[in-house]
């Protein structure tokens, strides 16, 4: 009898798992109803964020003042966005702020990225690709080998033979330890493709949480210290080539900061903090859309969105906007109706696991009420300590462990 209870209970916390994922799945689709963030981007001509939502018919490009334009005025007022469509109509105009409006010299300085909470989430490569930062053929190659930073070496293993590049490793290990850096290494960033204009190496995060710059020059090794850890205790670093050459990437700090890591005038690194609210790198997505004059910086979640318009040479902020999350027919549902919401994937994580992507304490009531209402009506026909836990279920995942209950076999009641 206590095998047949432990597998009657076994069966019955499988259902409801599996209804408590299923069924607020399939009722999401039967009532939501898209409420996301807008596109945003800072307008050169209005000084200020402008409104991009073209799902609004109407109102499908305004400022954040309320102004609503047709649509004939959109690429006019957005000109350093739609340089090209502007350049195709003739209607680019000569200069902008003092600077001239060559299509050259605004796609270099366009900038464009995404950052994802998945990006931290997802496991790091343990091996990179260091190329040649000065191919005398003028394209990048891969070199024939990766390789690993090990407890007290930087390693590389050839690709074919899988050996050990014993002369190579020890230039590098040297280099790296006269320059100061403390193995093993806690992290290491860069971009392991020859689809880019040119090779930066790659930022290795130190034991010490200083921040290195290694890379190969003639066959060579490059490394020093950027120094960028005086300014802010380093948590992540995202490696961007970009086509002006101005800056290396984006920069994490372990308080919310972000910024960028650029060249200051004696060859050295300068960490330039933009003028945005902490961000939170495990809940936070940020968009950065950036120009020869302003970039525009999203930074949202689930709850809310802030927007800022900042000025390309200092990041400095011109203007800020905050939207909160939008609460649909789906969010005021799942907050009356389920407590506990399953799913075995993650907006914020690509992998498949069992997670929780939903907590309501005010959806209990609702799953105390069922929970009384099964105890009650199953007293006669169920034995106690069945009807006890298929109560407790209930009580704590709601109409979803109706469902489950429901779905047993039909001897449950025996």
């Amino acid at each position: 009898m206590r095998f047949k209870n432990i597998i009657y209970v076994a069966i019955l916390v499988l259902t409801t798992v599996i209804t408590s994922w299923s069924i607020p799945a399939l009722v999401k689709k039967i009532v939501y109803e898209s409420n996301g963030y807008p596109l945003m981007y800072y307008s050169s001509r209005l000084k200020e964020l402008c409104i991009i939502d073209f799902r609004e018919m109407n109102d499908a490009f305004r400022d954040v003042k309320g102004n609503v334009y047709p649509r004939s005025q959109y690429d006019s007022l957005l000109p350093l966005m739609n340089y090209r469509q502007l350049a195709m109509n003739g209607n680019l105009p000569d200069s902008l702020e003092g600077y001239a409006m060559d299509v050259k010299v605004l796609r270099s300085k366009q900038v464009v990225y995404r950052f994802r909470p998945s990006d931290v989430y997802s496991p790091q490569p343990k091996m990179g690709v260091l190329l040649e930062a000065m191919p005398k053929r003028g394209s990048l190659s891969l070199p024939g080998d990766y390789f690993r930073m090990n407890d007290n070496e930087m390693v590389f293993v050839n690709a074919e033979t899988n050996s050990v590049n014993d002369a190579k490793s020890k230039m590098f290990t040297d280099e790296l330890l006269k320059k100061g850096f403390e193995f093993p290494a806690k992290a290491f960033w860069g971009n392991p493709t020859v689809r880019k204009a040119y090779e930066e190496g790659y930022f290795c995060l130190d034991n010490k949480g200083e921040l290195f710059h290694v890379k190969m020059v003639n066959g060579r090794p490059f490394v020093k210290n950027t120094g960028v850890s005086k300014q802010v205790d380093v948590k992540w670093f995202v490696m961007r080539e970009v086509s002006d050459k101005r800056f290396y990437g984006y920069l994490f700090g372990q308080n919310g900061e972000l910024g960028i890591v650029e060249s200051n005038d004696d060859g050295g690194y300068r960490f330039i903090k933009m003028d945005v609210r902490p961000v939170d790198i495990t809940k936070d997505d940020i968009t950065i859309m950036g120009n020869l004059l302003y970039w525009t910086v999203r930074i949202y979640n689930s709850e809310s969105m802030d927007c800022y318009g900042l000025k390309t040479s200092t990041l400095e902020s011109l203007t800020t906007y905050h939207q909160e999350k939008e609460i649909g027919t789906w969010d005021k549902v799942a907050n009356f109706v389920f407590p506990v919401i399953l799913s075995p994937s993650s907006p914020d994580n690509g992998y498949i696991n069992c997670y929780v992507l939903h907590f309501s304490a005010s959806a209990w009531i609702l799953s105390v009420i069922l929970a009384l209402l099964v105890f009650v009506f199953m007293r006669k026909r169920l034995a106690l300590q069945k009807n006890l836990i298929v109560s407790a279920v209930v009580a704590l995942t709601g109409i979803t462990g109706v469902i489950a209950f429901i779905l047993l076999p039909k001897n449950r009641f025996e």
